[in-house]
């Protein structure tokens, strides 16, 4: 095979429906940040790199077919979740099909949780890049034409007929080495992609991360991508990094996505310390944990334009809590909450209904915490045993498991715990989101938003009609 030229980098066709279900009008539509940092490190080492951001862009499968055939590249790389990687297999069947001895690779999340599965159900995937990518897909892009692909460190490819593992890769050390991603590879950046509606302030925005791995163990968590422990690029670079947003795109707006952003709190502080001294002004989210901050860094976040923190309460009940080992008390929830709205800043919670040996009981002590607390938004997930996690080893021990990979979208309700129903479950998740979001607190919030922005008029009433189709049985 000749050397590799031409890289097509795939985020495949996915709908909002399948993604976001019954809240699809008020789903994210922001890019693949896994493919614009491997388009980076490809064009470092001079390949001719395309990114087809289907999802994103929503484009039909044939649509990506005939970029493909009209790209002509040598090796096609796509991404997948648990929930698309029906999708990305029929891209890369329509890859060979039109591109007859391109290989295709297949990364993300899910092929890094069950590698061997993966690649036997699916035939059309040649090579599978197992957990962090960019430094695998560099050696492979020159392995591959001299058939020394079995030798690269990160793989899981075919071999003489069967299922075969190259070395583990080593995370990388020093993530400061790695170009900024290639966000001048997707056209229309960044006005054509948009946060979901109240994750953002302002626009154009883009989705940022800043470290990688977390430390934590969560029963029900998937970490076979970056790992437990904790890499963080450094304050310099992601002040440069948002710098070059700004400046070049014109970016007014961050969504920084990391596991664990407040982590290292002298990292987060130098942060905020830069972007007040560069006087940009600009706004930012992100996500946090309830016993990793404290009063005088949520005031230093504020005062350098932070203005919603997210967290992982996921329940309302301690015992629930314990078991599933996230390792935080309810009471600590209340004072990290409390002190985020002294700080300035909204806050938005994320739940988890369904969890082994949750009861009816529990779930009305998670709703009535969710009502009781500082919460001025919520996110009501269904228990998801996502291949990767350890609860997707044990799940059909504590209730029914549906082990279908297309209806894993956090919101279908695939595990069912042993004392309830189906129904239940499902009517619970409803009621949670309307009495939460119908009180009067809740609605002028809202509306104050809304005077305060017009620019979340149109999203607004896309978001208020999806959480009717959900709370009202669609």
């Amino acid at each position: 095979m000749n050397k590799i030229k031409k890289i097509a980098l795939v985020s495949p066709p996915s709908s909002q429906e399948e993604r976001y279900g019954k809240f699809a009008g008020a789903g994210s539509t922001m890019p693949s940040l896994g493919l614009l940092s491997l388009a980076a490190v490809a064009m470092r080492a001079g390949v001719d790199v395309r990114i087809i951001e289907a999802a994103a862009y929503g484009l039909s499968q044939s649509r990506v077919t005939a970029e493909l055939s009209a790209f002509k590249p040598d090796l096609v790389g796509i991404t997948a979740t648990t929930l698309s990687i029906f999708h990305a297999h029929e891209t890369a069947q329509a890859a060979h099909d039109a591109l007859p001895g391109a290989v295709t690779v297949i990364g993300g999340p899910h092929v890094s949780a069950v590698p061997d599965e993966t690649l036997t159900r699916f035939p059309h995937f040649d090579i599978a890049v197992i957990g962090e990518g960019e430094e695998t897909f560099i050696e492979l892009i020159d392995a591959i034409p001299d058939g020394r692909a079995s030798f690269v460190p990160g793989l899981v490819l075919r071999k003489d007929g069967g299922i075969f593992h190259t070395e583990p890769r080593a995370k990388i050390k020093n993530l400061d080495s790695l170009p900024f991603p290639a966000w001048d590879r997707l056209p229309g950046f960044p006005g054509r992609f948009r946060p979901a509606p109240f994750r953002y302030r302002r626009l154009p925005a883009a989705t940022l991360v800043s470290s990688r791995g977390c430390p934590n163990n969560c029963l029900f968590c998937d970490r076979t991508v970056f790992g437990r422990a904790c890499r963080m690029f450094s304050a310099e670079y992601v002040l440069d990094m948002i710098g070059h947003l700004y400046e070049k795109y014109g970016v007014r707006e961050l969504v920084f996505e990391d596991d664990t952003f407040v982590v290292n709190k002298a990292r987060v502080m130098a942060i905020c310390e830069g972007m007040k001294r560069s006087g940009r002004g600009m706004t930012w989210s992100c996500l946090g944990r309830v016993d990793m901050v404290n009063p005088e860094l949520l005031r230093a976040m504020r005062e350098a334009g932070c203005w919603q923190i997210s967290y992982g309460v996921e329940s309302g009940d301690q015992a629930i809590l314990d078991l599933v080992e996230k390792k935080i008390k309810l009471d600590r929830v209340r004072q990290t909450l409390a002190w985020t709205k002294e700080a300035g800043m909204t806050t938005k919670g994320f739940f988890i209904l369904g969890f082994p040996t949750e009861t009816k009981e529990t779930m009305q002590k998670t709703i009535d915490f969710a009502k009781a607390n500082a919460l001025d938004d919520i996110s009501v997930f269904k228990l998801t045993p996502l291949p990767g996690s350890r609860i997707y080893e044990i799940a059909h021990e504590y209730g029914q498991f549906d082990n279908d990979w297309q209806k894993m979208n956090l919101l279908d309700s695939v595990f069912v715990p042993k004392d309830l129903t189906k129904e239940e479950l499902d009517e619970a998740a409803r009621r949670m989101m309307k009495e939460f979001y119908m009180r009067p607190r809740v609605v002028l919030s809202y509306l104050m938003r809304l005077a305060r922005n017009p620019l979340h008029v149109l999203p607004l009433f896309r978001g208020f009609f999806a959480f009717l189709r959900a709370v009202n049985n669609g």
